[in-house]
């Protein structure tokens, strides 16, 4: 018989539409339902650095509403330098910021690995035409701060996504519909799901999977330095690597 759209989802034809079961025509009901509600449901991010900023721009490409939590009292950036390779720019290009970010990055001409005792040269790539070429995109450096706002930039010009500044994820819950999030005002907050974005002492992750931060005994110093400042002789047009015993140099 001619199918039905309406009882297409059980199985059921038309011309047998009296061997339809109640219980058929109820999940029917109950699966509509849930699709009607998943779609006006935000996705939640809890973070509002690189990481759940591309994750916002990400699913707003895909039609999703998105909600942003911020524990900040602002969205921005700290930090340092940051290296930029070729898959780093297809990756700002799939989330529609590829020309921004690469209007703010600087084009290196090679990178460099030298030795920190004797100051022997390890090796060098060159990242010039030939290098572009082969990879389809630049080597680049580029301030934290500025491939944050390149996203930025991008998620504010998209009416999907709301942010909530001054907002620490402290509990989560979830069902088979959704997920709720509880700030730390008490506020709760309903989304189809959750992005954990929220740092190295996510509280996201510490929920669900329980494994605290560990200290590896390391230490990094980041900085940065005005050019006048900088040594000439190392005012190199490279990402330079200085190797030695136990510690490292990047500049």
């Amino acid at each position: 018989g001619k199918v039905d759209d309406k009882w297409k989802w059980t199985g059921c034809y038309q011309d047998t539409y009296d061997k339809c079961t109640d219980h058929q025509y109820a999940d029917v009901v109950e699966e509509t339902s849930v699709a009607t509600q998943a779609k006006q449901l935000p996705v939640l991010v809890a973070g509002g650095g690189i990481g759940g900023l591309a994750a916002a721009l990400a699913l707003v490409r895909q039609g999703f509403e998105v909600k942003v939590f911020e524990q900040a009292p602002q969205i921005g950036e700290i930090g340092a330098g940051m290296q930029l390779g070729p898959n780093a720019f297809w990756a700002f290009d799939a989330l529609g910021v590829g020309e921004a970010a690469r209007s703010r990055a600087v084009y290196i001409d090679e990178m460099v690995m030298t030795d920190a005792i004797d100051e022997y040269t390890i090796g060098r790539v060159p990242t010039g035409e030939a290098f572009r070429q082969r990879f389809g995109n630049p080597y680049a450096v580029i301030h934290r701060a500025d491939a944050h706002g390149s996203l930025l930039e991008g998620v504010q010009a998209s009416d999907r996504v709301s942010f909530h500044t001054a907002t620490r994820v402290e509990r989560i819950e979830q069902d088979a519909h959704g997920v709720t999030v509880f700030d730390q005002h008490g506020q709760a907050h309903r989304g189809l799901a959750l992005i954990g974005a929220d740092g190295v002492k996510s509280v996201v992750r510490q929920q669900f999977v329980g494994d605290p931060a560990r200290v590896t005994g390391h230490v990094v110093y980041r900085a940065v330095v005005d050019k006048a400042d900088f040594p000439e002789d190392l005012r190199w047009n490279a990402a330079s690597l200085w190797a030695g015993p136990n510690c490292h140099l990047v500049h």
